[in-house]
This record gives structure tokens, C-alpha cells and sequence, in this order.
């Protein structure tokens, strides 16, 4: 397994994402001064019923991409991991294996990035037939053996691809 590979599990919906995802933001702002409003909960913890790999995942919003040295290294003193770009030009990607296990994607505020993850969250708290497609692929990755980070992202990829199109189609028709 390369580095950023690990092994993953899924579980059913937890009340408790919701707040853990707030402690932590309020953690983020208070040791890294950015704005509330420049880290979002996205991910399958971000949306009320979906089942999901017990692990948050948070993005971090910059208007500089690659962001100053010195973010990055006060996101390290706070316990994150640094994968680089890991595979995703235009995003860091972060992990912390604590109690409450979270990832956090840096990426530029208003860019790609951000308008999909927000577009696929929003779409998928919003539509029960997708919530629903996605917990089948899910399952079904898992179900199939792909129980490490990169086989099981492979596995839902097609859905996963096919639902932020709808997401985004969804989001063009609403301008």
C-alpha cells in the first residue's frame, strides 16, 4: 500500500458528525485564523443519513493556491498528516487518526474543488434517489473487497463521477 492508502470501513449515519465536525472547525479558525466561512463539511459525514466511512471530512478554502508555508505548517502542529496533492492536482490533502479521525482538503476557495464538493454535498442532502445509489455503491465496493482508501475511491467512482454531474446540472438549472 502506498502512504496514503489505509484501510477503510463503512458504518451507518452518526448523530454526533455534525458536532464533532463544529469542534473541530472552531479548532481549525482558532489556531489558523481563517474564517469560519473558508472550511466546510463535506463528504459523506456532511449528509444526514448516508452511510460513510466514520471520517470527517473537512476542506479548507485559500485564495492563494499553493497557500503560504506558514498554513501549512500550523495545520501540521495541530496533528494533521501532509499527503501532498495525493493523486488531486489543485488540493492538499491532510489526515488526523485521533478519536474523532478527520481529513482535511485544502483547496482553492471558489475554485473547482470547492464548487464540486459543495455542488455533490448539497445535491446528495437534498435527494433521497441519490443518497440512495451512492449508499449502493458503497456497500457494494466494500461488499466486493475493496477495503483499502484507493481500491474502495475506485470502486464508487463511476457513481461517484455520475452524481456530481447531476449535482452540477442540478446546481446550472438553479441559476
Amino acid at each position: 500500500m502506498c502512504a496514503v492508502d489505509e484501510s477503510v470501513s463503512i458504518s451507518e449515519y452518526r448523530l454526533s458528525w455534525p458536532n464533532a465536525f463544529k469542534a473541530e472547525r472552531r479548532r481549525l479558525v482558532a489556531a489558523l485564523g481563517v474564517q469560519k466561512e473558508l472550511i466546510e463539511h463535506i463528504g459523506s459525514t456532511a449528509v444526514y443519513g448516508l452511510v460513510g466511512k466514520p471520517v470527517l471530512d473537512l476542506m479548507l478554502g485559500v485564495r492563494v493556491y499553493p497557500p503560504p508555508e506558514g498554513l501549512l505548517t500550523a495545520i501540521e502542529r495541530l496533528g494533521y498528516q501532509s499527503f501532498g496533492e495525493a493523486g488531486v492536482p489543485g488540493r492538499l490533502y491532510y489526515r488526523q487518526r485521533v478519536a474523532m479521525q478527520s481529513n482535511l482538503h485544502v483547496v482553492r476557495f471558489e475554485g473547482d474543488h470547492w464548487v464540486n464538493n459543495l455542488a455533490l454535498r448539497d445535491f446528495l442532502q437534498s435527494n433521497a434517489s441519490a443518497r440512495e445509489r451512492y449508499t449502493l455503491a458503497k456497500r457494494s465496493a466494500i461488499a466486493s473487497g475493496a477495503t483499502s482508501l484507493l481500491a474502495y475511491s475506485a470502486a464508487k467512482a463511476t457513481v461517484v463521477s455520475a452524481l456530481l454531474q447531476e449535482a452540477l446540472a442540478a446546481n446550472a438549472g438553479k441559476r
